[in-house]
């Protein structure tokens, strides 16, 4: 809402317009006071809006928390929510872009790491492969719980071996120890989930998958 105050003129005298310049002052601080209200410019705050419209939002400084505009919706990685986030629409669907593809030539070498001791694993999706005689071991890390993470064999015919680390991958019938996962054709692939071992650890279960081996 816009103000307005008096316009005192060159030609006024001082005197007479002291009332005049005592209601502009008034004025401005009743209109300070009441932004004051929502912005604290000692705090740097802003709190107890009704409503904010924006064309677009970014929270953070040096490092980019969230951005938000007209073509992007970013949320820095490593941000932890608490509590539910629900999702609405039609048109909501899950776009995993970042595929690694865990073969014969990775850089990485053999076995091959999946997350480390203190990171989970970064790829949700994961293209593996062998097109030598030697099997490939794959070493998989603790994730997230609630997180998934999805092996699809692409090339080759030799053994993809997925273990997990310090026994957080649990199989069905499995016979060796550690447990393991072994992929040998295209086609097949693996789906697990990482949840609640009852303890507050996070462990991989199989849900889903095709063509693959457990022993």
């Amino acid at each position: 809402m816009a103000i307005s105050v008096t316009e005192i003129l060159g030609t006024d005298s001082l005197s007479g317009s002291r009332l005049v310049i005592n209601d502009n002052f008034n004025v401005l601080a009743s209109e300070i006071n009441s932004m004051e209200v929502y912005f604290s410019p000692s705090a740097g705050t802003i709190t107890n809006l009704n409503n904010l419209s924006s064309e677009a939002l970014r929270v953070g400084l040096s490092t980019i928390l969230l951005d938000i505009n007209a073509s992007t919706f970013d949320i820095l990685t490593n941000v932890k929510m608490t509590g539910n986030l629900n999702m609405t629409g039609a048109g909501i669907f899950r776009n995993d872009t970042n595929i690694q593809t865990l073969d014969s030539v990775f850089a990485g070498g053999n076995p091959i790491s999946v997350g480390t001791s203190t990171a989970i694993p970064a790829y949700t999706m994961n293209r593996v492969g062998n097109t030598t005689a030697a099997a490939i071991d794959i070493i998989l890390y603790n994730g997230s719980i609630g997180q998934e993470i999805f092996f699809i064999y692409t090339e080759g015919s030799g053994d993809v071996d997925i273990s997990g680390f310090n026994s957080n991958l649990v199989l069905p019938g499995a016979t060796t120890s550690p447990n393991k996962l072994t992929l040998n054709a295209i086609g097949q692939s693996v789906h697990l989930l990482a949840i609640d071992n009852g303890q507050g650890q996070a462990v991989w279960f199989l849900v889903g998958g095709q063509g693959y081996v457990i022993a």
